[in-house]
């Protein structure tokens, strides 16, 4: 349970910090493309103008580094000079002229290019082109940059919450240590008196009683027997279900022979047995016959119909399901039933002790299964336990 709770904190942590790290490096990027764009923009804009671009028209076009394409185009939409390249589209210029845009990026020949208009009244149309593929470039080793960095930084960083998680559960873990064996030398301390106390009742009953007396001494047996059943249960839970001896076991016989023996308890009703034979998974045998048990004496407890239990395999998983067809249980209540103690208001009339469920799912949990539960109030309820495939 508490490494459960570290490897959320782990998670809870590296998330935290991803979208952090994420939300800061992509407006790094952005800031950064944004001022690259602007800076091609602006020395477009500084040729356009006139005194210099009277230079570059006659030829004088040296102080230009990076090599510029111009269009100048008359008032009429006559072409008076032009520098552009021969195979670039027709329809991209013209898309271009026609919109209401001052800049656009196209892309041809695997190269890039920044496109720049602008009206002058004397000259006409100005049109300016600038490859950019060099920015363009820059740009995309700045993502693989950045994206290394994101994920260097997350592993590094999953590392050190891990540590840092199984720091801040290790009070959680020695409380929870402490109070698993005051749970466990409490529930071994009691055993015995109440072993004692109902040996003697039990004596008490060969002795000639009143009416009375032997009422108030079968109360104190029922009481007794009860209290021995919930010291049981606060054992195994205290061991928090932990196996013992795990090895392959015939999943099926065990099923088989648990169920076929539960039916000598059932009176005016059935146990409809569906079980595909060979079914192996590794496991605990006793701590997997307290398993199917609860679950039985659970549908037998809220349940006057015939009960049924399946055992099958699929691609992923061996499948053992016990439903009845009893009260069912509450949607509102599917998140407290596994709760220690939980009793819904149906089984407070009862004679559990509210440990049956949540026994099952710490022996569910050391066995790495999971549990599902299906119910309709007044139809019935469906558990099924999902035991991995080794």
């Amino acid at each position: 349970m508490l490494e459960t709770i570290r490897k959320r904190l782990t998670l809870l942590f590296s998330g935290t910090f991803l979208l952090l790290l994420i939300l800061i490096l992509v407006g790094v990027y952005f800031t950064t493309a944004r001022l690259l764009d602007q800076t091609e923009l602006n020395q477009l804009k500084s040729v356009s103008d006139r005194d210099l671009f009277e230079r570059i028209e006659h030829g004088e076009d040296r102080l230009i580094r990076n090599p510029i394409y111009f269009q100048i185009m008359n008032p009429d939409g006559s072409v008076r000079f032009t520098s552009l390249p021969d195979d670039l589209p027709a329809k991209t210029l013209q898309r271009f002229m026609t919109a209401d845009e001052e800049t656009q990026k196209v892309e041809f020949d695997d190269r890039h290019y920044l496109l720049y208009q602008r009206d002058n009244d004397e000259q006409g149309t100005i049109l300016l082109m600038k490859d950019i593929s060099a920015t363009q470039d820059t740009l995309q080793r700045l993502i693989a940059m950045l994206a290394g960095i994101t994920i260097l930084s997350t592993l590094v960083l999953m590392g050190l919450s891990y540590v840092l998680a199984g720091r801040s559960v290790v009070p959680v873990q020695q409380a929870f240590d402490r109070q698993r064996r005051f749970t466990s030398d409490a529930s071994h301390e009691l055993r015995t008196p109440l072993t004692i106390l109902y040996s003697g009742i039990e004596l008490l009953e060969t002795e000639p009683l009143s009416t009375e007396g032997k009422t108030i001494l079968s109360d104190l047996k029922a009481e007794t027997a009860s209290m021995q059943y919930l010291v049981s249960d606060l054992l195994l839970l205290a061991r928090e279900g932990q196996p013992g001896s795990m090895s392959p076991i015939d999943l099926s016989t065990l099923v088989t022979q648990t169920s076929e023996r539960f039916k000598h308890t059932l009176v005016d009703r059935t146990l409809a047995l569906s079980v595909a034979p060979n079914l192996l998974i590794k496991s605990d045998p006793n701590q997997l016959i307290r398993l199917l048990t609860i679950f039985l004496e659970n549908a037998a407890a809220y349940s006057d119909a015939n009960i049924e239990v399946y055992l099958q395999q699929t691609s992923t998983d061996v499948r053992l399901t016990i439903a009845d067809h009893g009260i069912g249980i509450p949607p509102e209540n599917y998140d407290k039933i596994f709760e220690r103690f939980f009793r819904g208001d149906h089984s407070r009339h009862g004679t559990g002790t509210g440990l049956g469920l949540a026994i099952a799912k710490s022996i569910a949990d050391a066995h790495q299964a999971t549990i599902f539960v299906e119910s309709t109030p007044e139809t019935g309820t469906r558990f099924t336990i999902l035991f991995p495939i080794s």
